[in-house]
């Protein structure tokens, strides 16, 4: 996958030491040159991690480079170490007062379960909501072919980059506004060379406070200590 290609190509001169590693119940943190963070994306199996308990020490590249492996958990701890090698660049703020902003009027799509769907709804002109596991009023992922290419705005988790579905979403989304969402976005450019127009990350301001809130199984994303959210566009690069 070319994308992901890229991505750790670009962070591959940033390798350092891994100081901390936290795979909790829905997050899993890395703490090399940086702190960062991704989705625990667990399969449907009892997975363990390759060389688990023993990740310390051990080069934040190499862990980087899992985000390619097929298995959601070696993944997820992948794209987090990664993000520990980026710079979180960008302007706080939350992203979801710029999407219902933009949205008001619009046709959006949105890949994920967020806490502000219901926010879009109330002010998109039409919204799609597409889930792995489709509830009463979402779609099944597969409608990403239909839907994305008449909309004016696509928000997508960044969880498609574990599930290995970005870069197709990213290509439908060519002719709107694609916003990649959440706290496993990599705060990096090569995404917006991909088809982003906005990245929607966070960055970690406390690592303490952020493991002690993922040890803790702290799910939503508004509960999460130590973290703040930040934003930067196309148009800043």
């Amino acid at each position: 996958m070319r994308l992901v290609d890229d991505l750790i190509e670009s962070v591959a001169h940033l390798d350092c030491h891994v100081k901390r590693a936290c795979v909790g119940l829905h997050w899993t943190v890395v703490e090399s040159k940086y702190t960062g963070m991704a989705h625990t994306y667990k399969g449907g199996t009892k997975d363990e991690l390759e060389s688990s308990g023993d990740l310390v020490g051990n080069s934040a590249f190499e862990l980087a480079t899992r985000i390619r492996s097929w298995q959601p958990l070696e993944a997820s701890l992948g794209l987090a170490a990664m993000n520990s090698l980026i710079k979180p660049e960008g302007q706080a703020g939350n992203a979801f007062e710029h999407i219902v902003r933009i949205g008001a009027g619009k046709i959006v799509t949105v890949i994920g379960r967020f806490p502000s769907n219901e926010r879009i709804a109330e002010v998109a002109r039409h919204v799609y909501f597409l889930e792995m596991d489709p509830r009463e009023g979402e779609l099944p992922p597969y409608a990403c072919e239909e839907v994305i290419p008449e909309s004016n705005i696509v928000v997508i988790t960044a969880t498609a980059l574990i599930n290995k579905t970005l870069p197709r979403l990213l290509e439908l989304s060519r002719d709107a506004t694609a916003i990649v969402l959440g706290p496993s976005t990599p705060m990096n450019n090569v995404l917006f060379h991909y088809g982003a127009d906005i990245l929607a990350g966070v960055r970690v301001t406390d690592t303490d406070e952020l493991i002690s809130s993922v040890m803790q199984g702290v799910k939503e994303f508004r509960k999460l200590a130590g973290i703040e959210a930040v934003m930067r566009s196309r148009t800043d690069h």
